[in-house]
Parts: structure tokens; C-alpha cells; sequence
């Protein structure tokens, strides 16, 4: 785990501690590196954009499975919205959503952990 300032440098500090972890803990074969990478630069800018003083990213990758787990202080929940082709923001859970297999939202009294999960799609069901 690590804890990032929540300041224009955290998505990039993201991208490098995701990319560590994942070149240190091995993931399945079926897990996209970079879409893990993205979606960590994603929740971290989403958690900046929204206020938050720190945000906590940690990394649990496992044979099967990798979980981004993104911590952060700030209020409100995120909402997957629908952005227009003019639109200059509104694509980052869009963004999750699609390239994560599953994604969650829990609440806090401060702020949210928003988890998103990749599973080895490589590995035959029930193994």
C-alpha cells in the first residue's frame, strides 16, 4: 500500500506504484497490465478531482485475481455518468466499468474505497 498527496502528481505516482507492484507480484496471465494501470490513474484523479486531502492505493494480486484497491477521504460517492461527445471529463468510472471485470463503491465516515477486480481468464472455472 502506499498513500499519495492528492495533488496533480498522484496519478502519476499511481501509474508508477501500480506498474511495481505488478512487475513484483506477478499476475495471472489474464489480467491486462495496462488496463490495471489505467484504472489506477483514473480513481486517483477521480479522488483528486473530488477534494480528497490523501488517497491510499494498494495492490492484492493473487494467482487468480488482482484487486486495485483505491482509499480516499474525499465526500460524496462516484456516479457513473453518461458524457456527451463534448465533454471534457465524465469518462473515468465509464472507463472502470468497462475494463475491469467487477468494480465497487464502499462508503466510509470519510471518503470511499472504490475496488476494481481483474480475474485470470486464462485459468479454467473452478480451479
Amino acid at each position: 500500500m502506499t498513500r499519495l498527496a492528492a495533488d496533480h502528481r498522484a496519478p502519476r505516482a499511481a501509474r508508477a506504484f501500480v506498474e511495481g507492484a505488478l512487475a513484483a507480484g506477478n499476475p495471472p496471465d489474464g489480467v491486462p497490465v495496462d488496463d490495471v494501470v489505467l484504472i489506477a490513474s483514473e480513481l486517483v484523479t477521480n479522488a483528486v478531482r473530488a477534494g480528497a486531502a490523501w488517497v491510499d492505493l494498494a495492490l492484492r494480486v493473487t494467482r487468480r485475481r488482482v484487486d486495485l484497491v483505491v482509499t480516499d477521504d474525499a465526500r460524496g460517492l462516484p456516479v457513473l455518468a453518461m458524457a456527451d461527445h463534448e465533454a471534457v471529463g465524465g469518462r473515468g468510472l465509464r472507463i472502470v466499468d468497462q475494463l475491469a471485470d467487477t468494480w465497487m463503491v464502499t462508503p466510509r465516515e470519510k471518503g470511499k474505497v472504490v475496488t476494481a477486480t481483474w480475474l485470470d481468464r486464462t485459468a479454467p472455472p473452478g480451479r
